[in-house]
């Protein structure tokens, strides 16, 4: 795990302009968190699905006519992507370059489009020969990976879309794969039925091959993300198939992490240092708990006081977000764990409530969605960085963090 960064007062804060649909402004809470209002959304609105050198969003927006349009947000602006090339849908994964992929749909029961937005321009995917192409990934090269629907609908094959072409990545042998990550060398992640249709596999895709995963021991196991490195984690049954362990997969073996003494574990995400964070039941399977795993080790998280955690996303320093339970409430509050200290996000922002972080990126910046007074979800990004003086000192320090955080390699 990283060495811890001597955070002083992380009280003070950097904010955020946003353009399009709401006015340029900076706004402070008591507590010394800053935070910017990204607009009225839908509610369909992403952080990054993997960590982020710097502050990526994504969603989409009804307009007054009641038409609905697409957007990406860059860390410190909106670009609005105008309307989508269909009734409906939203842009769903964004890289640092602007490039955004989603997909659209035509009207009830008809297809779903898939697309890649760049350099101004709406690219449609195409299919593998059905109605509907879905996207689950894009990386920092505007590779796309999703899987779409095969000739007479009747199956599913994952797919990877580059330089105009898309292409089939066909199964582990059985009738349905999908993919569900891409890492910037290329590397495909994703899960297939295995001969017969027995039995879902999680399969990594490389230099042309298709290889199978396996399992701890059960029949089935699926990936659920994957580093730069080409580290991948995922789920899989035991032997017996009663239990399900979270899994690293690295160097050809299947490495089982564990749980905190209960049944089941689940992995959510890798970062560049091979952290992995995701969740995990204790003894008598009467909670769970969120964990991150570094070093052979797991670690959990704890909670607000209540009986439960569940983590969401992760940046490349280890810092998590994620939910959790209050003291004698079922009610989930939104939470930065950080070097050891569990902080409640949901209520930190005045005049909005519910506030649900959906990724955090390497600048500390965490995006999610809020209730305002009158009941519209808007969008928020919320930022904490060392105490300064001003806001010009505060840019300068959340400058001054980020370049130290980088040359000590955390």
């Amino acid at each position: 795990m990283r060495s811890p960064i001597q955070r002083p007062f992380v009280a003070g804060a950097v904010l955020l302009a946003c353009a399009a649909w709401c006015a340029p402004g900076f706004a402070q809470t008591s507590g010394g968190w800053g935070y910017a209002d990204l607009g009225a959304l839908d509610g369909s609105f992403m952080g990054p699905v993997s960590p982020a050198s710097s502050g990526l969003g994504i969603g989409k927006s009804f307009t007054a006519g009641g038409s609905t349009g697409s957007f990406s947000y860059s860390g410190s602006s909106i670009s609005d992507l105008g309307a989508l090339n269909g009734t409906s849908g939203g842009s769903y994964y964004v890289n640092a370059a602007g490039q955004v992929a989603g997909q659209s749909y035509s009207g009830t029961g008809a297809s779903t489009s898939a697309f890649f937005y760049a350099n101004g321009r709406f690219n449609t995917i195409g299919s593998l020969g059905g109605t509907g192409t879905y996207v689950t990934g894009l990386n920092a090269s505007g590779q796309v990976v999703g899987y779409g629907n095969e000739a007479g609908n009747a199956s599913t094959h994952a797919f990877s879309y580059s330089g105009g072409k898309i292409t089939d990545l066909k199964t582990l042998g059985g009738t349905t794969s999908a993919a569900v990550g891409v890492n910037n060398a290329g590397q495909v992640i994703g899960n297939s039925n295995i001969a017969g249709d027995a039995a879902s596999h999680a399969f990594l895709y490389s230099a042309g091959t298709l290889a199978d995963l396996g399992t701890l021991g059960g029949a089935s196991s699926s990936a659920t993300a994957i580093n730069a490195a080409g580290v991948v984690i995922g789920n899989s049954t035991l032997s017996g198939n009663s239990a399900k362990h979270a899994f690293e997969y690295v160097a050809g073996s299947m490495i089982d992490l564990g749980t905190f003494g209960g049944t089941n574990s689940t992995a959510v995400a890798v970062n560049g240092a091979g952290e992995i964070i995701g969740n995990a039941s204790t003894a008598g399977n009467g909670a769970t708990h969120a964990f991150i795993f570094a070093d052979g080790k797991l670690t959990d998280l704890g909670t607000l006081g209540g009986t439960n955690s569940y983590a969401l996303g992760m940046d490349s320093f280890g810092d998590v977000i994620g939910l959790s339970n209050i003291a004698g409430s079922t009610v989930q509050h939104s939470f930065l764990w950080s070097d050891g200290v569990m902080t409640d996000l949901s209520n930190i922002v005045p005049g909005a409530t519910n506030f649900v972080a959906n990724g955090i990126n390497d600048a500390m910046q965490i995006i999610g969605t809020a209730t305002t007074k009158a009941g519209l979800v808007h969008g928020l990004l919320v930022s904490a960085v060392p105490e300064t003086e001003g806001f010009a000192m505060a840019l300068a320090g959340f400058a001054l963090l980020a370049a130290t955080r980088r040359r000590r390699g955390c």
